[in-house]
Parts: structure tokens; sequence; C-alpha cells
């Protein structure tokens, strides 16, 4: 069975740009975002702050890197110990701190509203989930967004992939992929993969595929068009006025993420992480994690 598509629809220094200009309660808190860097990868590091700028220029919030060492580190030393040029970092707004890199990262998200973290991946690490340690960690136990990024990956946000498996609990995580979206001027690629659970452990309002379509040129439209509402806009929060598409999958979900990824030439995949690693959305994750050759958007679930 093909898949089918169905429906188209600074620099461094100290924080100021948060407390500009006049208070006003309509004015909605800035929201930063942060890099999370260390001196393990260059490469990673590179990619992450250039992903980070992308971003942050999308969303018009300030930029944070939090770089934690074993010991204090004067800020004029970072551009060293990354193995990057100084201007590397323009427009970064630098906090350098001691301590487990990871605990520091989840204080700063808890202590200041985070749209997203980012962080690189490390190469040629085959432990934490294929992408490094830092990554890992950040993904298992930030509540904040994490947005992965490799060395060899293109940066851009035109074009944002999101799989879905037909339940509710997924759909409800999607709405900082729908805001980032919208502020790009990106569309979104939604694809059905595998089938919504059975049973009588069935998520309630839980969608799948339907097994049979006797007059494919009514039923599929009003099929696609009742999911993308339901899950995608009432569900997911995502913008109206954000183009959509939707499409279906067929056979294995790590496979057809990952080959629509490649068909659709993906700028961004989305994946809704439930925090089991696991079970079989847990594997599924791991190993898009692990093979996706595009910056990779984990949201988490509950």
């Amino acid at each position: 069975m093909k898949p089918a598509d169905v429906a188209e629809r600074t620099s461094h220094g100290v924080d100021r740009g948060a407390e500009e200009g006049p208070r006003s309660e309509a004015r909605p808190k800035r929201q930063r975002v942060l890099v999370a860097l260390n001196g393990a990868d260059t490469a990673a590091a590179a990619a992450a702050i250039a992903m980070g700028q992308l971003v942050a220029r999308t969303l018009h919030e300030p930029l944070h890197g939090i770089f934690v060492a074993d010991a204090k580190v004067a800020p004029g030393e970072l551009s060293r110990l990354l193995g990057l040029p100084t201007h590397a970092l323009d427009g970064v707004v630098l906090d350098v701190e001691v301590g487990e890199p990871v605990e520091r990262i989840v204080a700063f998200t808890e202590a200041h509203p985070t749209a997203f973290v980012i962080v690189g991946a490390e190469r040629g690490r085959q432990g934490g989930l294929g992408i490094g340690d830092l990554a890992a960690h950040t993904i298992e136990r930030s509540h904040a967004p994490v947005i992965v990024v490799r060395p060899e990956e293109r940066l851009s946000l035109a074009r944002i992939l999101v799989p879905l498996d037909g339940t509710p609990s997924t759909a409800s995580a999607l709405e900082p992929a729908g805001a980032l979206a919208r502020r790009a001027g990106a569309s979104l690629d939604l694809v059905l993969v595998g089938e919504a659970q059975h049973g009588p452990h069935v998520e309630p309002g839980a969608m799948g595929a339907p097994q049979y379509v006797d007059q494919p040129h009514h039923e599929w439209p009003a099929f696609s068009a009742e999911f993308v509402h339901r899950f995608a806009k009432t569900i997911g929060h995502c913008p109206e006025d954000v183009p959509t598409r939707f499409f279906l999958g067929a056979g294995d979900p790590a496979d057809e993420i990952l080959r629509f990824a490649d068909v659709l030439a993906a700028d961004l995949t989305v994946l809704v992480w439930h925090g089991l690693r696991s079970e079989e959305h847990g594997a599924v994750f791991e190993r898009v994690l692990r093979k996706a050759t595009c910056p990779v958007l984990v949201l988490r679930c509950g």
C-alpha cells in the first residue's frame, strides 16, 4: 500500500533583551532560546549555535548559551574551549556555570520561560541514543522542547514533518511545533503512522485510518479533513493559517517517518516522546532519533 497524500492544506554580555521597553500586562513574556554547550565536540557546538541563531531570529527572542564546567571558566575563554572563533558566539548571551550540565540546563529552563533548548548531537557516539550523553540526558530530563541538530545537517525551517499515531495524547503536545511553523512561515506535513491502539486499552478518542474505502474520492478527503481538524487544530492547537498537508504511512512506523522525512525534504522532524524507551512507542522514537538526517524537535508528552 503506497502512502496516500489525501489532503493539502550581541553579543556576549548581560541579558537585557527580556527587560527592555515599558512593562505592559498585555505584552507576552519573552521566551528565551537556550543553546546547551560543552567542549566535547566542536562541530556539535557550532551546529547547535547556528540552529539556535536561526530559531531565535525566527521567534524574535533572545538567544542564550549555557556552558557548564567542572571548575570556573572565564567567559573570554569559552570560544577557545569550544574550539570556535570568537565571532561564532556573536549575539549569544553566555552563562558559564560550574556543576552537572543537565542539572544546570534544567534549572535554567525552570527559572526562565524557555521556548526551545538546542543541543548538538556528538558524532560517533553509540550510547546516549546515538546522539551523545548531553543531548540524550537533556531530552530525558527537560520538560522544555528540545531540538537536536547534527553538524552535517542543513538548517532551514520551511517544511516541518509531524508524525502522528492517531492518539489525543500525542497530538496534545504539538503546540510548540505549530507556533514555530507559524513564526517561520513554514508548512506542516502530518503523517499518520502505525495504528491507533485497539482492544480494551485503546486510548479514548484515538482515530486510525479506515480499513476499507469504497469511494476514495469522497471518503479520503473527509477522513483527512476530520483528522487534521481534530488532532492538529483542535487538540494540537496548530494555528489555522499554517499550511498543512496530510499523508498516510504504511508499514513500520520508524521506517515510514524516516522515509517521509527524506521524500518530503523535511527541515525538521517532530517527535512526541511519552517518556518511555522500552515500549513500542519508545523504540520508534529512539530509532528515528538515531537515524534522522534532519534536526529533530522532541516534545515531551505528560
